[in-house]
């Protein structure tokens, strides 16, 4: 729903089937499998163990020699391949899904409104045409009152008016292009048409004036249909591709990144002469000018002086072009650094993509080891306290990644540390949770918590 409302208006007006709306519903969809698998493993490994620990299950099989991490193990074991199918799924399945919905998403906006005329009122998304209908007989589509203005002729524009008329919808005509056409005919109407004639020192523009009892306009309805676009437009995207892909597209982005860096650093560097100053003074002048601390020739020069040698107004023309030149170079460095800020987004976008695509699957067991012992703590099962408990603990996990997300994109740390960021929090979180659990701790007894302020203030007293 929330991405029908954010996409409403490029929906709107098209006419699109309700077969084409729910096929890109179901690619969209795809998007809710990594949001929805941690929160589902987290709140079931809760029910799980807290329905064996509330029935005393969990202590018979403790009594019978088994440790927690013996009994979790069967469970482990599922989640670990089921951690292995999320890769696969945000790694093959995420992407192919990405690339069928922008496709579908990106033909739909391509697509014109439907052809619908409405009464009274000018339709001009035929390219060339404006046409406006009196009335319009919803059931036999029949029109009265029409007036069409016809721009699309090359010697001049039309004005054509006509009683009545209708649509008529064209078989096939065109098999190979595939297009299909729609044809307005009209019935007892006139035709203003501009007649140019050219004259040496002027344009005379005349105006004829015909009547017809029948005629009929071709409407090209190609623009108004689906055309499904080539796919392979969108798979250099960076949602379209696998961990491989992203990869050897990263290696290339930073490659070509540095070379662009460097060729700009060279280019900079010598546009200028860095002057050495221990020539100042010198009467042995090199041919050459060296940078500073360097024996490597800069620039060959023919002829070196000083500015307080020169007259005056050579000084100011000179001062001149080389603010100018200051100025030049400022802009170019300002222009440079944008495009280069643009260059590390993208980098950052492919960096993030590739991250994203195992920490789908490490979220899923650090969730497991969370919820598993959280379950076998509170010994409650159903679905009241463990909802609470796997809402609670889901809205950390997300809150704690979205800030990660939220710190990459704002560039306060490397994309690595920021998707990566719930894992360093939680992994600690589990390790704590499973030692309790494992040590039968009543972590969530609060008559333990009474019993120990109630000694406090005891002593106190």
């Amino acid at each position: 729903m929330q991405f029908l409302w954010k996409y409403l208006d490029d929906l709107m007006g098209k006419g699109l089937e309700v077969s084409l709306l729910l096929e890109m519903m179901f690619y969209v969809s795809a998007h809710l499998i990594p949001l929805a698998l941690p929160l589902a493993v987290l709140f079931s490994s809760i029910m799980t163990y807290g329905n064996l620990a509330e029935h005393n299950e969990l202590t018979a099989l403790k009594s019978a020699g088994m440790s927690l991490t013996k009994v979790m193990r069967p469970m482990l074991i599922f989640v670990f391949f089921l951690s292995i199918g999320a890769f696969y799924f945000s790694n093959y399945i995420l992407p192919i899904a990405n690339l069928k919905w922008r496709a579908i998403y990106y033909d739909i906006l391509d697509k014109k409104p439907t052809f619908a005329l409405k009464e009274g009122i000018f339709f001009k998304d035929i390219e060339g045409y404006h046409i406006k209908v009196d009335k319009k007989d919803e059931s036999t589509g029949g029109l009265t009152g029409i007036l069409i203005y016809d721009l699309s002729g090359n010697s001049g524009h039309r004005k054509i008016r006509a009683e009545k008329g209708e649509m008529l919808k064209s078989v096939n005509e065109d098999k190979e292009s595939k297009k299909e056409y729609l044809f307005l005919k009209m019935e007892n109407g006139v035709i203003y048409e501009e007649v140019r004639r050219s004259k040496i020192d002027r344009v005379i523009v005349d105006f004829q004036k015909s009547y017809f009892d029948e005629a009929i306009i071709k409407f090209d309805m190609s623009p108004f249909e689906m055309e499904k676009s080539n796919e392979d437009l969108f798979k250099q995207d960076y949602e379209m591709m696998n961990f491989i892909q992203l990869s050897f597209a990263l290696d290339s982005l930073i490659e070509i990144n540095d070379t662009i860096d460097k060729s700009i650093s060279n280019d900079l560097q010598n546009s200028f002469v860095i002057f050495n100053k221990n020539f100042i003074g010198t009467t042995n002048l090199s041919d050459t000018l060296l940078a500073p601390d360097t024996e490597t020739a800069v620039f060959p020069v023919t002829k070196i002086f000083r500015l307080d040698s020169i007259p005056e107004v050579e000084f100011n023309a000179a001062n001149i072009d080389a603010q100018n030149e200051i100025r030049a170079t400022k802009d170019i460095i300002f222009r440079e650094m944008t495009i280069a800020e643009h260059r590390l987004m993208a980098i950052q976008e492919y960096q993030i993509a590739w991250h994203e695509k195992f920490t789908l699957s490490f979220a899923i067991i650090i969730l497991f080891f969370i919820g598993a012992p959280l379950g076998a703590i509170i010994k409650k099962g159903g679905l009241g306290t463990p909802l609470v408990f796997a809402t609670l603990f889901f809205l950390l996990y997300y809150i704690i990644k979205e800030i990660g997300e939220n710190m990459v994109d704002s560039g306060v740390v490397v994309p690595w540390i920021g998707l990566w960021m719930s894992a360093f929090f939680l992994t600690p979180l589990g390790i704590f949770l499973t030692y309790k659990a494992a040590h039968d701790s009543a972590l969530f007894d609060w008559d333990v918590y009474k019993r120990f302020f109630n000694r406090i203030f005891r002593r106190d007293n």
